[in-house]
């Protein structure tokens, strides 16, 4: 189905009402896959803020899916209030992935400044978010309390994994070019939202883009990795 959603799926159990199982099995499935991907730079034995700041992102990114689907699946008791804390967890994983990419440029003056207009994004991200949820009414469209995280994490995203990633896969090591493939990877998952493509009731658009969220979080880990060899 093109262009409209399926209608959502109920799933009733012992006289609780609950809403969308289908999200609920594909959010743990990411948490799941960001805390072994987070334990496997554990592994690594560096205090680096390379390395702790990307397992940081992974935990993070991980919870902010796992708090995202229960926010699905509960919605008849949570409400819209189920839906803030992975929307606002989502620009915090986003800082540390930043973080990560920074503490790699060379340029310790250029650094600072970096950081700091990192968490610039994150606190006018956090601001303007808290804002709509405090004046828009989310009920009639949620995509609207999406849109601050949406941004926020684009414009991360496209500087620390493309433009920084550019310039490191030519510096430390080729592979960290996995970094800039990840970012075309998620791409198409702005067209199957915004079309709203959905495969079949039970495999919805959201489930569509978690698989190519997956995949980025493994070209990414071949990234974080890349720096290990360099």
């Amino acid at each position: 189905m093109i262009g409209q959603d399926f209608e959502k799926i109920q799933l009733d159990i012992w006289g609780f009402h609950f809403l969308e199982p289908n999200a609920l099995i594909g959010d743990i499935f990411l948490f799941s896959a960001a805390l072994i991907i987070a334990a496997k730079i554990k592994k690594i034995q560096s205090k680096h803020p390379f390395y702790t700041n990307w397992r940081r992102f992974y935990l993070i990114f991980g919870f902010s899916f796992l708090a995202g689907g229960f926010g699905h699946f509960l919605y008849h008791y949570l409400g819209l209030w189920g839906k803030y804390p992975s929307w606002l967890l989502s620009m915090i994983s986003t800082y540390f992935l930043s973080l990560a990419q920074i503490s790699l440029w060379p340029n310790l003056r250029q650094q600072q400044l970096f950081k700091k207009g990192a968490m610039l994004l994150l606190l006018l991200g956090v601001i303007i978010e808290i804002i709509v949820f405090n004046t828009v009414d989310l009920s009639i469209d949620q995509s609207k309390g999406l849109a601050v995280p949406s941004i926020v994490s684009g414009i991360g995203m496209i500087f620390s994994l493309f433009f920084l990633a550019w310039h490191y896969q030519k510096k430390y090591h080729p592979n960290f070019k996995y970094f800039w493939i990840a970012v075309l990877t998620l791409f198409p998952s702005a067209i199957i939202q915004s079309q709203k493509i959905n495969l079949a009731q039970w495999f919805d658009r959201n489930d569509l883009s978690h698989i190519l969220l997956f995949i980025t979080l493994l070209l990414y880990w071949k990234g974080i990795k890349a720096y290990k060899g360099s």
